[in-house]
């Protein structure tokens, strides 16, 4: 398993000031609930949300819009990263979100997926969303090779770790996945 290095406070302050979350990722997911799911959107549940850049580009399709992360140093960032008024943050693992059965519209995960027990992640989403519910997992599609000093190695080999596991995990969706409404976003 790769080192945890979201879970640090200095890894959440950096996500809060240069992690991306392209609206038009949210705008995707968002077009493809209109045409493929039930209105009204209450409740949109980002898992895995870091510091929460794409949790609140979430607010203005849902009544209420809540962020998920294991990390309490990614949650703290997040609450203070100029919210909506309808947007909230909870500490939990993804493989077991404090909702109860069928309550969500939209489950996303964006570009966190790869850390998360898959088989235990997916048979949560299953349990809270909502019949004719959204998952949306959106993650980067390439190989990637980084130089950062001296720690480079160890973050090539964090990303050689990961980056099988997303592949993975998206082909393991397209077989197996029951869920009526599904989106998968790579950018």
């Amino acid at each position: 398993m790769a080192v945890r290095l979201f879970e640090g406070k200095d890894h959440a302050t950096a996500y809060l000031h240069y992690r991306v979350a392209p609206q038009e990722l949210i705008s995707t997911v968002m077009n493809f609930m209109e045409k493929k799911t039930p209105k009204p959107f209450n409740l949109a549940l980002d898992v895995g949300c870091g510091s929460g850049q794409g949790t609140k580009l979430l607010a203005p399709y849902f009544t209420k819009v809540v962020g998920t992360d294991i990390s309490p140093a990614q949650i703290e960032m997040a609450q203070v990263n100029n919210n909506p008024p309808n947007v909230s943050y909870r500490q939990s693992p993804a493989e077991e979100l404090p909702f109860a059965a069928g309550e969500v519209d939209l489950l996303s995960a964006m570009t966190a997926a790869h850390w998360f027990d898959h088989q235990r992640f997916l048979k949560e989403a299953d349990r809270v969303l909502k019949p004719g519910g959204c998952l949306a997992l959106l993650s980067y599609s390439m190989d990637m090779e980084l130089e950062y000093g001296d720690i480079s190695s160890i973050l090539n080999d964090i990303c050689k770790e990961v980056h099988p596991k997303s592949e993975n995990l998206m082909c393991r969706l397209k077989k197996a996945l029951r869920f009526e409404a599904c989106v998968f976003v790579f950018h």
